[in-house]
Formats: structure tokens, C-alpha cells, sequence
């Protein structure tokens, strides 16, 4: 044997993906890897050459096993670099040391192949690299050339950075993309990525009656106990089910060529405890927070309970009751026009509806440097008493904005303390406006009034295909306005508002919407077009007062 055979061990050939797992790849139990237990798993296996692949999963379903596998698959049979993502440093050394590091302890082949090349966050195989990367900075995203990435624990991760990160792809011809996840929130993360795909359900035929059923789609009635005994039986017959008689079927299969998506609930994987599945959705009845987390967990089916308060049902009340179009002008009352800053702006411009609630009449997103330009036409058109701009993370820009203003009153915006407060920053000729608040209860204010039945909050309808994306992005960001609980808390109360996300419409919504109460003092002004300035106003703020 050669040297440098003794050194890294001797590559098998000629080996496809299945094949290659079921010869080196070990379970915790020491049993090897086998496609035949789980059907639903041979079809995913089959497809894994193609560019993009989603799984919306369950819990405990095995993909962390199956995607450290085809990582090291292609560095040893297809001779790839491949990164894998995971939502933070902290979570990828940990990952790297205890799962990657135990998946190749169990395999022989494997510990030869890597001799003298296994290391924390990296592992080697003939000069080729599988690197393990925190995304909870843009760093982490940058600089290593990959041929596939491996996205885990999607819904954790940075969406901004994940987005940086899909240039490590760009030169290869491979180019392989896979995310997988328990999906936490309806519409968005994993879920967003399965929607974009093909949507492909595992339909269980029941061996009775002929009868195919989506057992997720079934649940509860379809998880039986009968005297003690607990299986997965046919909706119509009541036959016991084999979730291996099953195939899978596309809810748009005209997406497929460009990107696969899979939903694999626990329910599908046999060899799960069916009695412990039981249990837990007994424990979890009438209770909303656990009832959320089992539809994630077991069902693959996201749920963000309290911690999502604008989800599609909520989207589908607003749509029923909002009856009006995109606007050009406004005239017949004070607007209000909120701006998320970033390298894009994000512009909201919304009026009174009733005595609390608020009517979106523009939303808009340009470039920074065409934001003081743009405002002060919408200032004029739209009959604008105040403008609120955030202050980071562009503060000369937001100074300029205010500054330009000639009619409304303009503020920047800074989210600190628990009251509303209004005060100066700069002296003379160079003084701004300034208001802060609360981010967590701004934002519950806003929220809760498109929450509320019925919604106290409406949408534009589009007149344009262009107006018609801008709303499709506007309810996007405003299904991501989800909060997280604090570290090692279970308190609903203690959670907080997810930063780094994108939710701009939604930032900007909720700076509009206080914006239109600093015009008006009680989110309100039913006069005349022709107003008196609010300039010279002095607002009194108190806790909640907007």
C-alpha cells in the first residue's frame, strides 16, 4: 500500500449516493443505514442531484444524518468542497464535535479516509473540504468557494446572511442548494422555502378501500387508540395504515424542474414511538403554546401560536374587509409616513380608519440615495402631518429627510426605553425632531390591530402587476413581524420581537402608524385638506397614549 493510502485509506469507487450510505454510514444503535425501512426517504435519495432541495421535516427525522452523509459523499466520491450552515458558531462547533464527530466514529471507511485531517469545524478527504459555519454574522457567509450548501435549522438563521451566503455557490457548476428544517412560522423560513417549490405531500394508500390520505393533513382522526394500541388508521375504513405504501405528489409540479420541496411529518418515518406521539398531543389539548409546538415538531406543519401575530388566516380577514385600491394622493384627511431605513428604503403612507385603526394607502422601496427626493413629493401628494424615519442605521440620510420636509413634521426614530418621548437632537438651524418608543409594545399596537376581528387595519388592493408585488412583499414582511422567547425562558410575556429579520413593510407600517398619531394626537383628524401645520404643536406622550 502506498504512502499516501496509509496516510487518508483507500477510496471506494463507483459507488451512487444509497449505495454509499448503506456501506458506510452507522446509526446511533450501530445498525447500518437503510433506505428499504423508510419508502418515503427513495425518492428524496434519488433526487439529491438536483440543484435545490427543500424539506419542511419533523423532528428527529433522520435529514441531519441523511445531509451530513451526502456531505461527506461528495467530498469522497464526487471530490466537492461543501459547507454546511447551522444558525450560529456556538451551534456549528457543537454540531461539528459531537454529531460529525460520532457519524465518523461509527464508520471504519470513514475514520481511514480522514486520518490526520479531522478538526473542529473541518474535515478533509483527499484535499477536499467540508466546512462547519455559524451564520449569526455576515462573516460567516463570505470568502469559502463551495460547491453545495447544507442549511439547517433554517428558521434560525439569519435570512439576510443565508441570502449572502448563496454567492459561496455561485462559481461551481454544481451549485447544490439544501435546506432543511422544523418549520416554526407559517409563510416564512422553511416554510416560505417549501411554498417556492413544488410542494410535494407523501400520500398513504390504505390497502382496504384504495383510499390515499395525507396523514398529516388527517390528524387527529387519523391516529387511533384502540384499547391501548396505537396506530395510523384510514379516515374511511378505519384499516391499519402502512405509511411505507405511499407516494409522493407534487401541489405544483410545474416548479418541479427548478425546485423540489418536501413536507415530512414524523407521522411517515415508521419506527417512530407511535405511544409517545399520543401522549404528547393529549398533553398539549386546549393548550395554544403546546398545541403549536406539535404541529411544528410531529405534523411538519409551522405553527407560531402567540409568537406570530399576523399569519395568512389573519392576512385573509384584512383582504375581506379592505375595499379600496393603491393611491397616488390623498386629500381628505392627515397621513402619516413611516420609512425603515437600510441600503433599501422601505415607505409606508397610511390615513385614519375609524377612530383607532389605520388605512395603508402607498407602500414603496427605493434606493437610499433617492429617499429625500422621493418624500418630498409624497409629502405634498399624500397631505402628509408627520413623517417618522429611523434614525440608524443612515442617520445623516434620516436628517436630511426631516430636515427637507416642508409642511409636515418630520422625526427621526430611535427604539429605546419604555415611554413615548419626544426631544431635540443638534441645536439651531441643524435640530432635529426626535421620538422614541418601546419596540416590543410599538409593535404589539401595531399588530394587534390587524389581529383584531374585525381588522382595525387594512390593505390596498393592487391596480398593476408592480402594485401587485409590492402587497405580496408588504404581507410577507408582515407575516415575519414573530417574536422569540428570551434565552432559558418559557414566558410568552418575556418574548420579544425578532431583530434582523426581513420585515421592512412592517417596520415602516408601524412607524407610519406613529407618524399618523404625532400628526394628530389621537390617531385622528377628520378636517379639511387645507390644515394647520402640527409644527408648532407640543404633543403630550404618555405609555401607550399612540
Amino acid at each position: 500500500m502506498s504512502f499516501l493510502k496509509q496516510l487518508v485509506g483507500e477510496r471506494q469507487t463507483g459507488l451512487d449516493f444509497a449505495e454509499w450510505m448503506h456501506r458506510n454510514v452507522r446509526l446511533d444503535d450501530g445498525r447500518p443505514w437503510d433506505i428499504t425501512k423508510r419508502q418515503a426517504l427513495v425518492e428524496i435519495v434519488s433526487n439529491m442531484h438536483h440543484r435545490m432541495i427543500t424539506i419542511l421535516k419533523g423532528a428527529q427525522t433522520g435529514f441531519s444524518t441523511l445531509f451530513l452523509g451526502f456531505a461527506m459523499y461528495l467530498l469522497d466520491q464526487v471530490r466537492r468542497n461543501v459547507i454546511y450552515f447551522l444558525p450560529t458558531q456556538k451551534m456549528s462547533d457543537r454540531f461539528s464535535t459531537t454529531r460529525m464527530d460520532a457519524f465518523v466514529n461509527r464508520s471504519e471507511y470513514l475514520r481511514s479516509r480522514l486520518k490526520g485531517t479531522d478538526q473542529t469545524g473541518l474535515k478533509e478527504i483527499d484535499t477536499h473540504f467540508l466546512y462547519f459555519i455559524g451564520l449569526q454574522s455576515v462573516l460567516g457567509a463570505i470568502s469559502i468557494p463551495s460547491d453545495c450548501n447544507l442549511y439547517d435549522e433554517v428558521d434560525l438563521i439569519d435570512q439576510e446572511n443565508l441570502e449572502w451566503s448563496l454567492d459561496r455557490v455561485a462559481a461551481s457548476d454544481l451549485a447544490l442548494l439544501r435546506y432543511f428544517s422544523v418549520g416554526m412560522f407559517p409563510g416564512i423560513g422553511i416554510d416560505e422555502r417549501y411554498r417556492d417549490g413544488d410542494r410535494r405531500r407523501w400520500h398513504v394508500r390504505c390497502e382496504g378501500c384504495n383510499h390515499e390520505q395525507v396523514v398529516e393533513d388527517e390528524f387527529p382522526k387519523v391516529l387511533v387508540n384502540r384499547n391501548g394500541r396505537i396506530y395510523l388508521a384510514c379516515v374511511r375504513c378505519g384499516m391499519p395504515l402502512d405509511v411505507n405504501k405511499g407516494r409522493w405528489i407534487a401541489e405544483r409540479p410545474e416548479r418541479s424542474q427548478d425546485h423540489i420541496s418536501y413536507r415530512v411529518p414524523q407521522l411517515i418515518m415508521p419506527g417512530l414511538n407511535l405511544q409517545v406521539i399520543w401522549d404528547r398531543w393529549e398533553r398539549s389539548k386546549g393548550k395554544p403554546s403546546k398545541e403549536a409546538k406539535f404541529k411544528c415538531s410531529v405534523l411538519a406543519k409551522p405553527d407560531g401560536g402567540n409568537m406570530q401575530p399576523i399569519t395568512d388566516e389573519v392576512l385573509a380577514r384584512v383582504k375581506l374587509a379592505s375595499d379600496y385600491y393603491f393611491h397616488d394622493h390623498w386629500h381628505d384627511t392627515v397621513t402619516g409616513i413611516g420609512i425603515d431605513m437600510g441600503d433599501k428604503a422601505h415607505i409606508a403612507i397610511v390615513a385614519p380608519f375609524g377612530w383607532e385603526g389605520i388605512r395603508p394607502l402607498y407602500f414603496d422601496e427605493i434606493d437610499v440615495e433617492d429617499l429625500n427626493e422621493r418624500v418630498q413629493v409624497l409629502e405634498r401628494n399624500f397631505n402628509a402631518g408627520a413623517v417618522v424615519i429611523d434614525a440608524m442605521p443612515y442617520k445623516t440620510t434620516s436628517k436630511q429627510v426631516v430636515r427637507s420636509l416642508k409642511k409636515a413634521t418630520g422625526y427621526i426614530q430611535y427604539f429605546k426605553g419604555t415611554d413615548v418621548r419626544e426631544k431635540e437632537e443638534g441645536e439651531g438651524d441643524r435640530a432635529v425632531r426626535v421620538v422614541t418608543v418601546d419596540r416590543d409594545e410599538s409593535l404589539d399596537e401595531t399588530t394587534d390591530l390587524f389581529a383584531v376581528n374585525p381588522p382595525l387595519a387594512l390593505l390596498p388592493k393592487p391596480r398593476t402587476v408592480q402594485e401587485e408585488t409590492v402587497l405580496k412583499a408588504v404581507e410577507q414582511h408582515l407575516k415575519k413581524l414573530v417574536k422569540e422567547k428570551e434565552k432559558d425562558s418559557d414566558d410568552d410575556s418575556a418574548a420579544k420581537y425578532k431583530k434582523n429579520v426581513p420585515n421592512h413593510f412592517g417596520m415602516a407600517l408601524n412607524s407610519a402608524r406613529i407618524a399618523l398619531w404625532l400628526a394628530t394626537g389621537k390617531g385622528q383628524k377628520t378636517g379639511p385638506s387645507e390644515y394647520t401645520t402640527v409644527q408648532s404643536r407640543k404633543a403630550r406622550f404618555e405609555k401607550g397614549a399612540y
